[in-house]
């Protein structure tokens, strides 16, 4: 997990880092489609942190009702799963664009061309991909 540097007056923000890094992680675990429950030993291998650590994360998680118990793992409430999303979504949104003449609208990665004139793309109608 990520950390600040810096003494005592990090540690809120630290913890708050730890639970946005295991909120998100959890939500991307979960759309990877390995799983709706998590355990802190599913999630280690994508934190920098240790087993202790993340368990404590999740139990706080719990506590403030963004994750529920579910038998020896975690499982998202709903509203955990929305803050999740929008937290994944605002931290990995530039990462998910299109390449410059890339189809956004994923209608053009099959064999045949899309020729959905709302989706803005040009190449139905044999021109470019709009940018």
């Amino acid at each position: 997990m990520t950390k600040t540097s810096g003494g005592p007056e990090t540690a809120a923000l630290d913890r708050l880092i730890e639970r946005e890094d295991v909120l998100q992680i959890c939500y991307w675990y979960q759309g990877e489609g390995f799983g709706d429950r998590f355990s802190p030993q599913a999630v280690l291998p994508f934190l920098q942190s240790d087993p202790v650590r993340v368990a404590e994360v999740m139990a706080s998680l719990v506590a403030s009702g963004e994750l529920r118990e579910d038998g020896a793992a975690y499982a998202f409430t709903e509203s955990g799963k929305r803050l999740a999303g929008r937290m994944f979504f605002e931290t990995f949104t530039e990462f998910q664009q299109a390449s410059h003449g890339e189809c956004t609208a994923g209608c053009c990665d099959g064999e045949e061309v899309c020729d959905d004139p709302s989706h803005g793309h040009g190449h139905a109608a044999g021109g470019a991909a709009a940018p």
